[in-house]
């Protein structure tokens, strides 16, 4: 049976680009973004969504109707994967959990890991990456945000019984964190 990772992180912490890096040494492992598919899902239900950074301003009705869609196509994908996903999903003063209590019980999920960096560090990447129209945050944002997140992930592997993996990616070792991501899913696929 195939065993699903997810793959989390502080906004900004560099979970994409080590995804990518991880992705260029391991070809026997799928990457799926659930965002992505989530913007697919959308977009064949006609929700008029043209923007994956609108997404998160969806109302509540839509938004868990399109992730559950795209949850049970991640789902049945028949190899061992890792899905790259937010644990929480800010939206002005507001968070919402990446994903409800109903669709955990449905995920056959194995682990987590949750990719960190400094809030300085994050700042500064956040500022550099002109692909993603993030609201411009300081540390105490960043902070407040990772213990959301941190809160909610505990209480997924809490409720799935599974290990939570931290990596922090401290600037310049994002090869570093790809190898160390290498490893975990060295041990939790058995590959």
């Amino acid at each position: 049976m195939p065993k699903k990772i997810l793959m989390t992180g502080t906004p900004g912490a560099g979970k994409s680009t080590i995804l990518s890096l991880f992705k260029k040494k391991e070809k026997n492992t799928s990457i799926t973004n659930l965002g992505t598919v989530m913007m697919e899902v959308a977009k064949e239900q006609r929700k008029n969504i043209k923007d994956r950074d609108k997404l998160r301003y969806m109302d509540d009705h839509d938004i868990t109707e399109v992730r559950e869609e795209a949850l049970s196509r991640i789902m049945s994908h028949s190899r061992n994967a890792i899905i790259d996903t937010h644990s929480s999903v800010k939206q002005g003063r507001r968070y919402v959990p990446g994903f409800s209590m109903k669709e955990l019980g449905h995920m056959d999920v194995d682990a987590i890991i949750y990719v960190d960096a400094s809030s300085d560090d994050i700042i500064k990447r956040r500022m550099a990456d002109s692909t993603r129209k993030r609201e411009i945050e300081g540390p105490s944002e960043i902070d407040e945000q990772r213990s959301i997140n941190l809160a909610i992930i505990s209480t997924i592997a809490l409720h799935l019984n599974i290990p939570i993996y931290i990596l922090y990616n401290r600037d310049g070792m994002a090869k570093d964190v790809a190898d160390q991501v290498r490893t975990i899913t060295k041990e939790i696929f058995g590959e």
